[in-house]
């Protein structure tokens, strides 16, 4: 298993596939080191990616003061906690030196529109790590608004 598909593997959102529902996903990701202060992604900007964290830290800011710290191998800065129709609601600035995976929105919102296996599973683990990370986006995940 590449480190892509072992990062994928460990995080609550993708955790409940399989190693062959794992190993598909694999191609959508590519690896990116990030530095200190580089920003990821600009509120109000076209959303284009979404990030699972290998190593390091992000801190996910969004409106009215809500944040949060993503700083666990697996972590998810997508869905509902970084966009909205297209357009990011957060702005995503790297805290620590590490590496991300990262993804294009479009890939990952199409597996969840399908009513399958793979979407359930997924949006199942967003709506889990909405609660255990970032409880203000959980209202978001539970109606479908992703």
């Amino acid at each position: 298993m590449d480190s892509s598909a072992a990062c994928l593997s460990e995080s609550i959102i993708f955790k409940g596939l399989d190693t062959q529902e794992i190993e598909s996903l694999v191609p959508f990701f590519s690896r990116r080191s990030v530095l200190p202060g580089e920003l990821l992604a600009c509120a109000g900007h076209y959303a284009q990616f979404f990030f699972l964290l290998e190593e390091g830290a992000l801190l996910v800011s969004m409106d009215e003061g809500r944040a949060v710290v993503l700083n666990s191998r697996g972590d998810f800065a997508g869905f509902s906690m970084v966009s909205l129709s297209g357009t990011n609601t957060a702005t995503i600035t790297v805290l620590e030196k590490g590496a991300v995976w990262v993804v294009p929105c479009r890939n990952i919102l199409d597996l969840t529109d399908p009513d399958t296996h793979v979407a359930a599973t997924i949006m199942d683990g967003w709506q889990q790590f909405c609660r255990e990370k970032a409880p203000f986006c959980s209202n978001l995940a539970e109606t479908g608004v992703i």
